[in-house]
Parts: C-alpha cells; structure tokens; sequence
C-alpha cells in the first residue's frame, strides 16, 4: 500500500513503513511543510503496532541538499524573521526538537542515503539510527564555511572527536564509502543496489519481536544521552545562531543577495577545490 502527500510517499512492506521525500527536482530541500510531514508519519509508523522498522529515503539525485524554501511548500508563518539573536536561538532549539522526534522514536530508524546528503540532510541522517549509504554519495556540512555550525552536531556520537573536527573545521564531505571506513554509515552499495540492501536489513531487523527492538534501541540511546546529547545540541543551537551574525556570514548573505546562492556557494567553496584528505591517508 502506498500513500502520498505533498512531500511524502509512504509505502507498508510486510513490518517495515518505508518513507520516501519527494522533491527530487530540487534535489529534496527540507522546507517547513517537508519536515512537518516527515515527522508527522514517523510519529504514525511509531504508533503502529504492526511497524517494526522505518526507512527514510529520497527520490531523485540527492538524499537531502538540505534545508531550503520552495513557493509551493510554503504555509504562512513558515519564515517568521528573526531580528533578535534569542529569536534565532529559539528556531534553531525548535528545529533539534523536532528532529529529536526521530532519534526517539520506539522503534529502529534507518537512513537510506544516496546523491548528495548535506548540511540539514544530514540532521536528518544522523538522527537515524542506522545509516546506510550510495557508495557514491556525497555527505557533509559545507556551511560551516560560511554560515554557522550544524545546529544539532549529531557527528560527535557517530565519529568520534577528531574526525568531527575534520569535517566540521573544513566544510569537507565524505562519499559513502569513505564514511563507511570512519563509522559514519554501517553499511554501503552501489546505488543502483541501495533499495535492496536497505530493505533486506530492515527486513532482517524485524525478524525481532517489536519490544524487544523497542527495549535496546532505548538501552543505546540513554548511553548516548548519558553522553550529554541534548545539552550539547542546545550548545550548538546557541552557537549557530551565534555564528549566523559571524563576519564571514553575514558577508555570505550579502552575496547571495547579489548572485544567487548557486554563484555563491561555487565562489565559496572554490578555495577548497584542491584534492582533500580521504580517510586512507590518515596515516
């Protein structure tokens, strides 16, 4: 069975509810409308008995280019503005709660990530509790360039301090197989195998009884938690909106009004062009 929404199909496979975001043309934005009924059927497949396990994926050649605007996915009040510092605090502690609604959820969450996965998309990734990726994807958060930091910071529960570092002082991003030798995802494939192999774990997971999956995932998360998950994501909400007012940003916001986020982004990240660092050459 298969239902769909503005941004959203949902589709029942045996135990597993299989969300896919669809806005492949602009390569999945997570706009307001997107975010809202994402979690909204996370919170539905969560109050299922029947539903074991979760995917989230794309359509399209992107994962998730991250958060954006599109007109048609647009309600009123969607982009209040936010003069005031403590205004943007507010958003952005907003914007970790709601994703917060993922990493709490009951039951196992696997992300499926293909093309690019940047920036908000991976906010959205890394609330899961399982990635698995293209071996040709493309994952990381460019904006510490210019814009701020990630504002819920989940790399430092999958990486690790100095490979969170890597990525976060650099703006630099992972392919999928690059992250599976850091741990960033437990699993890749080709992307033309990726539907497959996602769906034969989630399959495999709910093999397990529903309490029992329900019982370790809560067992894990408070490990993490114990590890000051939820202060640190407020440090980092407070710090991005901290970092919005950065020189460096708002500088960047000036040329995006100049010529387009598109030029801007090339002309940012141009500087950092030069072959980067791959995970073999640690040394």
């Amino acid at each position: 069975m298969t239902t769909a929404s503005p941004t959203l199909l949902v589709e029942e496979i045996g135990r597993v509810r299989r969300l896919t975001l669809n806005r492949p043309e602009h390569h999945n934005p997570l706009t307001p409308r997107c975010i809202r009924e994402l979690l909204a059927a996370v919170e539905e497949a969560e109050a299922d008995s029947a539903v074991r396990v979760i995917i989230i994926r794309s359509t399209g050649r992107s994962f998730s280019s991250g958060y954006g605007f599109i007109a048609e996915d647009t309600d009123p009040g969607d982009f209040p503005p936010q003069p005031a510092i403590e205004g943007d605090v507010s958003a952005m502690l907003a914007l970790g709660d709601g994703w917060a609604r993922i990493w709490n959820c009951a039951v196992p969450v696997i992300a499926q990530v293909q093309g690019n996965c940047l920036a908000g998309g991976t906010d959205l990734a890394l609330h899961c509790d399982l990635v698995v990726a293209a071996e040709d994807a493309h994952i990381g958060f460019p904006p510490v360039r210019s814009m701020g930091v990630p504002p819920t910071n989940m790399w430092l529960y999958h990486l690790g301090p100095q490979w969170t570092k890597r990525l976060v002082l650099t703006g630099d991003t992972l392919t999928g197989a690059e992250a599976l030798q850091v741990g960033l995802v437990v699993e890749t494939a080709p992307a033309d195998a990726l539907d497959g192999v996602v769906l034969d774990l989630a399959e495999r997971i709910a093999l397990i009884g529903r309490d029992l999956l329900v019982a370790n995932k809560r067992v894990v998360n408070m490990g993490v938690e114990l590890m000051g998950r939820s202060q640190l994501q407020r440090f980092a909400a407070l710090n991005d909106a901290i970092g919005h007012r950065a020189p460096e940003a708002k500088a960047f916001s000036k040329q995006i009004a100049e010529v387009g986020l598109r030029q801007a982004v090339r002309d940012r990240d141009a500087a950092f062009g030069a072959p980067r660092p791959t995970p073999d050459d640690r040394g």
